[in-house]
């Protein structure tokens, strides 16, 4: 299954959200649900001020991973088609292993599933949104597609409102400059990719 979307933002504000989760509370209400650290706006264990305190709690709102009793990213929370062989304990407890490439694409490697996303900018403020949803052979004949599409496809709608929010917000007359929040190291880690990026052009004459 392919989704394509045109986005009304430009494709850093995409990576800037995809790279906190401080909106997951008020955006993503089932994936909060699905996810339990993602509900206290945090994407990992150690960005919680107070992990040390948690450290030896293996509970999902508190190490990450999936609720209890689900197995991936579907609207029930279970697989609905083959499991992946060969998956670690660690890898099934997590639900999803993501693989960055910027400035264009990210996968998302969940058990019974692939997912990958592609940016491609279209303009100053418009970017174009390709997700595919990949299976194995064996799944096609019995997976329960629409119960995986739906769930990303709400996920992914969901980024693209609030990007498209805070695109519109760049513009306000009073808008000088944000300041990151402690949970946004990444934001600061992609801000100085961007920089650094742009520092490795050649000066045109």
């Amino acid at each position: 299954h392919v989704l394509r979307k045109v986005m009304n933002c430009n494709w850093k504000i995409f990576w800037e959200n995809f790279n906190e989760c401080l909106h997951c509370p008020g955006v993503h209400k089932d994936l909060s649900r699905l996810v339990p650290i993602y509900g206290r706006g945090l994407m990992g264990r150690h960005d919680d001020p107070e992990w040390t305190r948690h450290a030896d709690n293996d509970a999902p709102e508190f190490s990450g991973g999936l609720r209890a009793g689900a197995e991936t990213w579907s609207r029930d929370g279970q697989a609905h088609g083959p499991v992946f062989a060969n998956l670690t304990s660690a890898e099934r407890a997590a639900g999803q292993t993501y693989v960055t490439s910027l400035p264009s694409m990210f996968v998302v490697g969940h058990v019974d599933y692939i997912r990958t996303v592609r940016l491609v900018p279209l303009g100053p403020e418009q970017t174009e949104l390709v997700a595919e949803w990949l299976f194995s052979p064996e799944a096609l004949a019995t997976t329960d597609i629409d119960n995986i599409v739906a769930f990303g496809t709400q996920v992914l709608e969901e980024d693209a409102t609030i990007c498209e929010v805070n695109q519109r917000g760049l513009r306000s007359l009073r808008h000088t400059a944000g300041v990151l929040m402690p949970e946004e190291y990444d934001l600061h880690r992609f801000h100085n990719w961007v920089r650094g990026r742009h520092a490795a052009l050649p000066l045109q004459p």
